[in-house]
């Protein structure tokens, strides 16, 4: 049996909305935005429910918060803090030896794991603090883990461009190089050139005396 193809694209359909966007609404907007005056009563569009000429105004971009996919985002990308996010902190509030601490957090948490086997032996429904336990630690070491970040991107973007110039400058060296073999080429085909007689021009060797005047002689005319 043969399976019919669905017709699909590739990209989504624009928005409805976007048809309120005619000639007429636009200058009807323009007229409004000049004067600062909107009428009270919706347009009326065939196909489109009824809308106030306000909507046709694009929204301000957001100053602190968006929201895509139900998720909220901020507009300035930063690293929440523990605090932020409702999760105790493990470690100092203040400058802190990351090393130090994340090898502290690891300690800690091979001691919560051990305490966790036990529980789970002996009273397995007690298990439910160490869990949580365990999940700060690893929320911990990820947010010392994250403030690196910064520090690993701007390494990366420098070894990047290190490697950027680094390429362009082998590029315009072996553009140099062969520049310089060409002029070297063309110098010795232009010397080539002044040494080697042109092939057009007609060789002549010279005539030897007593040649020559046996053909003066051939060229006189004979008398009777």
């Amino acid at each position: 049996m043969e399976h019919q193809q669905s017709t699909g694209s590739a990209w989504p359909e624009p928005p409805k909305f976007y048809k309120r966007y005619t000639t007429d609404n636009l200058e009807r907007l323009k007229q409004a935005q000049a004067t600062n005056e909107y009428p009270d009563e919706p347009i009326k569009q065939p196909h489109l429910p009824d809308f106030s000429l306000r909507l046709l105004e694009p929204p301000a971009p957001p100053t602190d918060t968006y929201v895509v996919f139900d998720q909220s985002w901020q507009v300035h990308d930063r690293l929440p803090t523990l605090q932020e996010q409702n999760v105790k902190q493990l470690f100092p509030a203040d400058k802190i030896d990351r090393i130090h601490e994340l090898k502290r957090l690891n300690r800690t948490l091979l001691v919560q794991f051990l305490g966790l086997l036990e529980t789970l032996s002996k009273k397995p429904e007690e298990f439910g603090k160490l869990i949580e336990d365990i999940r700060i630690i690893f929320i911990n070491m990820h947010h010392i883990l994250n403030e690196y970040r910064p520090h690993q991107a701007r390494e990366a973007l420098r070894i990047l461009m290190e490697e950027q110039l680094e390429k362009k400058r082998n590029q315009t060296a072996e553009i140099k190089r062969k520049t310089q073999e060409t002029m070297d080429m063309l110098n010795r085909f232009a010397q080539n050139l002044r040494e080697t007689p042109s092939l057009g021009a007609p060789t002549t060797k010279p005539v030897p005396q007593d040649q020559q005047a046996e053909v003066m002689d051939e060229d006189q005319p004979i008398k009777d």
